[in-house]
């Protein structure tokens, strides 16, 4: 919390605030390198602009969370049970589209 005063870009006390109460509501703490650099990309959107404006709350969460999937994708640490596609209750298909955007690797497909 102390280090949110040298977030790149210099945010308010009152985004900062609201981008981590919009993380705490699914659990996370956001915090180390990944939020660090979340705020970095935001403020280089926000520069972007012809007068600078940061991204919304919700966008600079989504910004982390995305960054932390990356982190662990690298770290070989994102990937599902084998069986995840094959034994799914009726809600978790209803969430995902036909066609899946990010491709999680697999258990048993890491050991080929």
């Amino acid at each position: 919390m102390t280090d949110d005063r040298y977030l790149p870009g210099g945010p308010s006390r009152r985004l900062v605030k609201e981008v981590r109460s919009h993380l705490w509501r699914y659990g996370i703490r956001p915090r180390g390198k990944g939020w660090r650099l979340a705020w970095h990309w935001a403020a280089e959107i926000g520069s972007s602009y012809f007068r600078f404006r940061w991204p919304l709350p919700w966008e600079i969460a989504s910004q982390y969370i995305l960054l932390m999937l990356c982190e662990m994708k690298e770290g070989r640490s994102l990937r599902l049970p084998y069986r995840a596609d094959q034994v799914q209750p009726e809600a978790v298909q209803n969430m995902f589209p036909e066609e899946a955007l990010l491709e999680i690797p697999r258990l048993k497909s890491d050991a080929k």
